[in-house]
């Protein structure tokens, strides 16, 4: 799959000093300079600039920009000698790592874009996505190497091969426009969609920009995972500036060790999550101190949180970041004042240099001021469309009603312009949440309940609970043949964890003969029998102190009266956020245990047991992430030859 033959439309019209009204800020900012750029271009100076400097750290293994050119100049030509050539397709599957930022580097050296997967997600999940951007290797950090359908490669034993290659960098022409990597969302067509971003879009989120200050003096935490688009941010923020980079080296990293990392390595700038970030405000405030800007969104911001921050730590920016993957990562952003923003919601901003937006109505004619108006995204943070999905993009990624051959993405959200030219985020049109930050459309889960044996139709609903948390509900509709529901019930559960990942997968199943329809023959979201989880009780208490402690636990952090001691946390609409919330007050009594214990024990049952020392003892996430290592193949799989 050649992936930089993509037809690339969103650059037409993208005229430098183009004329724009007032009423769409950031429109003029877009310039020759932005416009030829590429990330490895601009890495090049980069390295060169600040050849010496710390480029990466992670725990305590560091690595210098001379270091990380040479190494990722090695793996480059190693790849290359393996097939990767311009428009190949590199799959990354590994967690955040000094490794893995070499191999995202070499990848684009090559002429190939990257591709992250996400280490959380089933193999089945994975290989649908590798077939469907017809990725041309797979590069691994753990044990799961025989299990994909294309080439994979060790990554730690491909890094160590490498070194005996050429350490000058390999000749090979890279437009901006041609595409740096790739980036799954979930689709509302059932499949999730493939996220083309070219160079010029990578370039254009962190060079020349205002909304957040980039240099080398700045030391960027890493935390995001990779196959989130918050990590290009942390990644190319750092490396393209020649900055440096600290590494979060936990999957599962807990509060307390993400504050213990900021002030260790004296981070000065740091994205969050808006759910991180509310947690860190509740559990650890004291970690913002240092910190010279915090960059928080995928959802909205508490504007109590906000202003706790603000007071605790009044030297410390905060900044409100908006936008869609299709964009590149940021369109708006605000930069919070110190003095507030007049109350209500807090404001997403204004368009970031190199974007412009516009708020139309349904006949693609701007809304009057103040009026709230569909929010579309222009500029050069465009993605290139949808990978193998025309009609898709062609729906999504429209021409611009006022400006003559330039095209705009649809965001689906709402918007409406502040007197000062600030936009407040209204809500979405459609059927499109977040989890955690990450985008879910409740499509994508129904079609992947209706391929479950025994359904004949599904039903997903997003409600949230006493304590604000989203959780997902499901109502199938057995096939004619289906006599035992329960065990329905459990086969859907058994495939959805082969389908999905675990932020995706509902936390309650219902089965009914029919789902209630409104008079236009639609259903009717409000008839379905979704409960909210607080009003159920538990079938049994926990019993002893701990368990006890640990029930009050879950019962606050998940927003319920009481759950039994049995029940498993996800089912209760538990995320990776919210065991990370739980284990900041578990660390309070119990500071040995580590969060991947909570992931490893999901109930109160297990976990108390553990806790107590009646089961085998708990591994820590590096003592786990040691083992995957160690037993990972030590042969390389034989790949195509070099042409």
């Amino acid at each position: 799959m050649v992936v930089s033959k993509w037809v690339d439309k969103t650059m037409v019209g993208l005229r430098p000093g183009a004329a724009v009204s007032a009423a769409h800020r950031g429109d003029d900012d877009i310039g020759p300079d932005a416009i030829g750029e590429t990330v490895t271009r601009r890495f090049a100076a980069s390295a060169r600039a600040a050849a010496s400097s710390i480029a990466l750290v992670q725990g305590s293994d560091s690595l210098t920009y001379a270091d990380l050119d040479r190494r990722s100049n090695q793996l480059a030509r190693f790849l290359h000698h393996h097939g990767v050539r311009a428009g190949s397709v590199v799959a990354l599957h590994a967690g955040r790592s000094i490794a893995s930022l070499l191999a995202i580097l070499a990848t684009l050296k090559a002429g190939a874009a990257y591709m992250p997967l996400d280490p959380t997600a089933p193999i089945a999940y994975h290989d649908w996505i590798l077939r469907d951007c017809g990725a041309d290797m797979v590069l691994s950090a753990n044990d799961r190497i025989a299990e994909f359908s294309v080439p994979t490669l060790n990554l730690e034993e491909t890094l160590a091969t490498a070194e005996s290659q050429p350490e000058d960098v390999l000749e090979i022409g890279c437009g901006p426009a041609d595409i740096a990597c790739i980036m799954y969302t979930s689709g509302s067509t059932g499949r999730p969609k493939a996220v083309l971003i070219p160079h010029r879009a990578v370039v254009r989120l962190v060079i020349d920009q205002t909304y957040a200050h980039f240099g080398p003096d700045e030391v960027l935490l890493h935390n995001a995972p990779l196959a989130f688009d918050a990590s290009t941010f942390e990644i190319w923020g750092t490396l393209l500036h020649g900055a440096r980079g600290v590494l979060i080296e936990d999957d599962r990293a807990s509060l307390q060790s993400i504050a213990d990392t900021i002030q260790k390595h004296r981070v000065t700038t740091a994205w969050f999550t808006a759910g991180l970030f509310h947690a860190l405000v509740d559990h650890q405030l004291d970690a913002f101190g240092g910190l010279r800007q915090i960059l928080a969104g995928g959802d909205v911001l508490s504007p109590t949180h906000v202003l706790r921050a603000q007071a605790a730590h009044p030297d410390c920016q905060l900044i409100n970041g908006y936008g869609p993957t299709e964009n590149t990562t940021f369109t708006c952003c605000y930069r919070i004042p110190r003095e507030g923003w007049g109350g209500g919601p807090v404001p997403i901003g204004m368009p970031i240099r190199g974007t412009y937006v516009r708020l139309l109505d349904d006949d693609m004619k701007p809304v009057a001021e103040g009026d709230v108006g569909m929010l579309y995204a222009g500029g050069l943070g465009l993605a290139s469309g949808y990978l193998g999905d025309a009609q898709h993009s062609a729906t999504q990624f429209v021409a611009d009603p006022l400006r003559v051959g330039a095209t705009l993405y649809q965001t689906g959200d709402l918007a409406r312009r502040r007197p000062d030219g600030n936009l407040d985020f209204i809500g979405r049109r459609d059927r499109q949440i977040k989890i955690d930050g990450k985008r879910v459309e409740l499509s994508e889960i129904e079609e992947a309940m209706r391929r479950c044996n025994g359904v004949a139709d599904a039903v997903v609903t997003a409600v949230r609970n006493e304590a604000g948390a989203t959780l997902l509900s499901a109502c199938i509709k057995p096939a004619s043949n289906v006599h035992d529901r329960a065990a329905l019930v459990l086969e859907v559960r058994a495939r959805l964890l082969q389908a999905l990942p675990p932020h995706m997968r509902p936390s309650q199943v219902v089965v009914l003969d029919e789902f209630p329809l409104t008079q236009n023959g639609k259903i009717d979201q409000e008839r379905l029998p979704v409960r909210r989880l607080s009003e159920t009780p538990p079938a049994h208490s926990a019993t002893g102190k701990t368990a006890g402690i640990l029930s009050g636990i879950f019962a606050r952090t998940l927003g319920l009266r009481d759950i039994g001691p049995d029940t498993n946390f996800f089912d209760l609409g538990a995320t990776s956020l919210k065991l990370v919330e739980a284990h900041a007050l578990i660390a309070l009594i119990w500071p040995s245990v580590d969060v991947l214990t909570l992931f490893q024990h999901p109930n109160v049952r297990e976990l108390s047991e553990a806790i107590e020392g009646r089961t085998a003892s708990v591994q820590s996430a590096g003592q786990h992430r040691a083992q995957l290592q160690a037993a990972a193949l030590k042969r390389l799989r034989t790949s195509r030859p070099a042409e």
